[in-house]
């Protein structure tokens, strides 16, 4: 039998139903379960969250990054899209997606050699930076340097930098290059050391001094090769994210697509939330090993979320806007704190969410769409070869298409891996029914410690992988020295995900005692 989900309305009063559209085997959503479930889910999210001090940081970092770019010599702007546009927030323990947008996107090749220029000049800025000019999209990768935690003041040394010229500076030199520092760049103090071939500048902001770093390459035809933050530990915002960057727009146009459509459930980024967590902890999420990337799985929310009918169609009407059109940077969206609302429905569709990519999505034909629900993989031309057991990348055992183009984002997943994914959600799925009594231990061991199907490590010749450059063994020996990467950088970004969350609630404890003092100063006040 179908399963309904009963739906009130406390404006109009009204009471509506939503079918779920395949015979569902979860309890009914009026068992006494779901309300905790959904609850545990909404707290879940909330501490994702770092809080708008850390959101708004991004903005600044967003900045600084354009102004390395741009002194570059690649006349470009710096936009960004993925999780900060999709979810309104910078979620605990995650990077951040920049994109730089010029009037021609340059193809592959001439992507790679920009993202290879551009991390040598980072590296030179004092950031751990690295290239991948070979893939399909070249990209950047940066980790954080700084100590310092994303929404937390800045350290005294954050916007002072030091300048090395090639040979001693006189006095008129010296006045001169400190009066271009002050009326051009905003410096508040110019020292020397004591032979005058050293400068250490302080500015009166953080985007002050980047842009001086990037920009003051020489001073009347003397050469400054050396040029970084007095301490990049402490160091400019952009040095406290981790944030890749890349010269591909699609990835622009489809997070401003998700971002709308996701808007017209209030409980749909407290779901993403929770399953990209689960993502991580369940495997899921690895794309180095051939599994998905964290993208895959917001369109897999979203399909599933317009499947059950809380969501309308993504909308394609306004992929065909020119990217320059959409905004630098989103505006900050705090999660909703669930008050008021259907905790039940959104436990119940919790549950609905693994049921559906455990037992009921049909992986062998159809296709994770989020425009056209019934899209099949012979629709697309993406149904695997008959007699075909075997094959090379792209796979199409699993098909997630691209809200905006053809791509199937799927397309690294083989049937070992599918199997995977699908077994990992009934993990899931079971867990939950067979935990559900007690709401709060379920939904924190689903997002820390979850089931995980049983996987063996395959070689790169075993997925189909290979190279003309160079042996089996040289790319497996590659492969998994970029692996360790993947895995420490992760393992960097859980760490700095925990002591942000610590940040944050002391954050909160510090506003809520200062808010209890001002209000006992005031009542205090009153009755004088």
């Amino acid at each position: 039998m179908r399963r309904f989900l009963k739906i009130y309305s406390a404006r109009e009063g009204a009471r509506r139903w939503i079918a779920l559209p395949w015979k569902s085997s979860i309890p009914p959503i009026n068992d006494h379960c779901w309300k905790g479930i959904g609850s545990s889910v909404v707290q879940q999210a909330l501490t994702s969250d770092t809080g708008r001090l850390a959101f708004e940081e991004c903005s600044v970092a967003r900045q600084q990054l354009e102004n390395i770019v741009q002194a570059a010599g690649y006349d470009a702007n710096v936009f960004v899209f993925g999780g900060l546009v999709v979810l309104g927030l910078l979620e605990v323990g995650g990077d951040v997606d920049f994109v730089g947008v010029m009037d021609v996107e340059p193809g592959v090749g001439e992507a790679g050699e920009i993202v290879s220029r551009l991390s040598r000049e980072m590296r030179r800025l004092g950031m751990k930076s690295s290239a991948l000019s070979k893939a399909r999209v070249p990209v950047i990768k940066v980790d954080r340097v700084s100590k310092l935690l994303p929404g937390t003041p800045l350290h005294h040394l954050s916007a002072c930098g030091l300048f090395q010229f090639t040979r001693q500076l006189n006095d008129n030199e010296t006045k001169s290059f400190k009066k271009r520092m002050q009326e051009n760049y905003a410096a508040t103090r110019v020292d020397w050391n004591n032979n005058q071939q050293f400068a250490t500048i302080e500015f009166n902001s953080t985007t002050a001094l980047v842009s001086a770093l990037t920009q003051v390459r020489r001073h009347e035809g003397i050469d400054i090769p050396f040029r970084l933050p007095v301490d990049p530990r402490n160091g400019p915002e952009l040095y406290r994210l981790p944030f890749d960057f890349c010269f591909s727009s699609i990835g622009l146009r489809n997070s401003y697509l998700l971002s709308n459509t996701l808007s017209h459930y209030e409980f749909s980024r407290h779901l993403l939330l929770l399953i990209k967590k689960w993502g991580r902890r369940s495997g899921v999420i690895n794309s180095m090993d051939g599994l998905l990337a964290s993208y895959a799985l917001t369109v897999m929310c979203a399909h599933f979320l317009i499947k059950v009918g809380k969501l309308p169609k993504v909308s394609t009407l306004r992929s065909t806007d020119e990217p320059q059109l959409l905004p630098f940077f989103p505006e900050y969206r705090p999660l909703n704190d669930g008050k008021g609302l259907d905790l039940a429905e959104l436990g119940f569709l919790t549950a609905a969410f693994f049921e559906y990519y455990g037992h009921i999505f049909d992986y062998e034909k159809n296709v994770v769409c989020t425009t056209n629900m019934n899209l099949l993989k012979k629709t697309m031309r993406w149904e695997k070869s008959p007699g075909l057991e075997t094959g090379r990348p792209p796979f199409f055992e699993f098909a997630i298409k691209d809200p905006y183009g053809l791509d199937n984002i799927g397309r690294n997943l083989d049937r070992e891996a599918t199997e995977y994914v699908k077994d990992a959600h009934i993990a899931a799925l079971k867990y939950i029914l067979d935990e559900r009594n007690d709401p709060e231990f379920t939904i924190n061991n689903i997002t820390q410690s979850p089931p995980r199907p049983q996987w063996k490590d395959r070689t790169l010749a075993s997925r189909g992988i290979a190279s003309s450059n160079c042996s089996p063994d040289q790319l497996e020996a590659h492969h998994m020295l970029k692996r360790m990467e993947f895995h420490e950088r992760r393992k960097a970004m859980e760490r700095f995900g925990q002591r942000t969350v610590r940040s944050t609630e002391q954050q909160r404890v510090v506003s809520s005692v200062a808010n209890d003092v001002l209000g006992w100063i005031r009542s205090d006040d009153s009755q004088q």
